[in-house]
C-alpha cells in the first residue's frame, strides 16, 4: 500500500508543493490554493495525505517546474511520442522526470528559470467522425438538434501537446504524480535544464502543430486593384526559403512529409524552428525568439514585408515592383 503522507512529507522537505487529488483528478481539499506559495508542513501532510487516492504536484512557485503532458489518446499517427522524443538531443531527455499517465499519455516534467502559464503547443483538427460523436453526445444531453449542432461545430481541434505551468511566485497549473493509480514511473528525476534547453524542448514540440491560424492581411485589400498585384505574384512564385537564408535562418535536417525544416537565426543547436508547406507556401515558425507570431501562417509576402520591410507594406509594394513582381 502506497504511503501517501510519507511520500508528500519528501516532496515538501524538498520544496515542492503537493496536494491530495481524488480519481477524477480534482483537489481533495478545498483550500489547496494555499499551497500555491508554499510547501505544506509535516503535519498538514499528515492531514490531508491520511487516505488520500493520489498525488499531484504544484507546477512553477519557486522550484520553477513546468510539465509537458502528452495526451495521445489523440495521436492519429501513433508515433507522436516516438518522434517528438527522437527530436530532442538524448543528454536534455536524460535531464527529464518521465511518467507514463492514465491515459495513456506521458509528462515530461523539468525545472527552468522560465516560468509561463500553460500553453498549448500542438493540435490537430477534428476528423469527421469525431465531430459527429461530439454531435451525439450533445444530443443525447441537450435534447435538442440546434444545441447539438451548435456543440459540434465549435468542436474544431483535439490538443496533442501542452504545458503545466504557473509563474515564479506562484504555483499554476498540477499534475498527477505517480505512483498514483494508472501513472508509473519511466525514469529521470526533476533537472534543472538552461533557458536554451527549455525553448528547445518548447520549439520542438510546437513543431508538431497542425492548426495554423489563417489571418487575412485587410491591408492588402487597397492593392487588389491590379490584375495581378506584387503581393499576389510573390505569393506564387517568390523564393521564401532564399529570403530566410539570407536573413540568417538554416535549413533543418530533412523534411515533414512536404514542409521544409527551418531553424532560427543564432541557434544552431536547435532542430527546427519552423516549416514551409511547399504545396501550400504557408510558413510556420513556432520558435518565440524570432518577431514571427507563433501560430500563425505567413504567406511568402509576409515574410517578405516582415524581414526585408519591417512590416511596412508601402515600402514592400515598391521594392516588390522593383524587383519585377506584379502586373496592372
Amino acid at each position: 500500500m502506497i504511503n501517501y503522507v510519507e511520500l508528500a512529507k519528501q516532496y515538501s522537505k524538498a520544496g515542492y508543493s503537493v496536494i491530495p487529488v481524488t480519481s477524477e483528478k480534482i483537489p481533495a481539499i478545498r483550500d489547496w490554493s494555499q499551497f500555491q506559495t508554499r510547501p505544506m508542513t509535516e503535519k498538514e501532510c499528515e492531514t490531508y495525505f491520511n487516505n488520500s487516492w493520489g498525488i499531484a504536484l504544484l507546477m512553477g512557485g519557486s522550484k520553477k517546474t513546468t510539465a509537458i503532458d502528452f495526451d495521445l489518446k489523440y495521436d492519429l499517427s501513433g508515433d507522436l511520442f516516438d518522434r517528438y522524443k527522437k527530436a530532442l538531443p538524448e543528454d536534455l531527455l536524460r535531464k527529464m522526470f518521465v511518467q507514463t499517465t492514465k491515459n495513456k499519455g506521458y509528462h515530461f516534467i523539468f525545472s527552468s528559470d522560465v516560468v509561463e502559464p500553460n500553453q498549448k503547443l500542438a493540435s490537430r483538427y477534428t476528423t469527421e467522425y469525431e465531430k459527429h460523436s461530439t454531435y451525439m453526445e450533445a444530443f443525447n444531453d441537450a435534447k435538442t438538434r440546434s444545441k447539438a449542432l451548435k456543440i459540434a461545430s465549435n468542436d474544431k481541434v483535439r490538443v496533442l501537446l501542452e504545458t503545466r505551468g504557473g509563474s515564479t511566485t506562484i504555483s499554476g497549473g498540477y499534475v498527477v504524480m505517480s505512483p498514483s493509480p494508472g501513472y508509473e514511473f519511466v525514469y529521470g528525476k526533476i533537472n534543472h535544464i538552461s533557458i536554451e534547453e527549455y525553448n528547445l524542448i518548447l520549439e520542438t514540440a510546437r513543431s508538431f502543430n497542425d492548426v495554423i491560424e489563417e489571418r487575412k492581411d485587410v491591408r492588402l485589400e487597397k492593392y487588389k486593384e491590379w490584375k495581378n498585384s506584387p503581393f499576389e505574384d510573390y505569393n506564387e512564385r517568390g523564393d521564401v526559403i532564399s529570403l530566410l537564408l539570407a536573413s540568417g535562418w538554416e535549413e533543418g535536417k530533412g523534411r515533414r512529409g512536404k514542409s521544409i525544416c527551418l531553424k532560427r537565426a543564432g541557434n544552431p543547436k536547435s532542430g527546427s524552428s519552423a516549416l514551409f508547406d511547399t504545396d501550400t507556401r504557408v510558413f510556420n515558425c513556432f520558435s518565440t525568439s524570432t518577431s514571427f507570431d507563433v501560430g500563425r501562417g505567413y504567406s511568402p509576402t509576409d515574410v517578405f514585408v516582415e524581414l526585408e520591410c519591417e512590416g511596412d507594406l508601402s515600402l514592400a509594394f515598391r521594392k516588390l515592383i522593383a524587383e519585377g513582381y506584379g502586373e496592372e
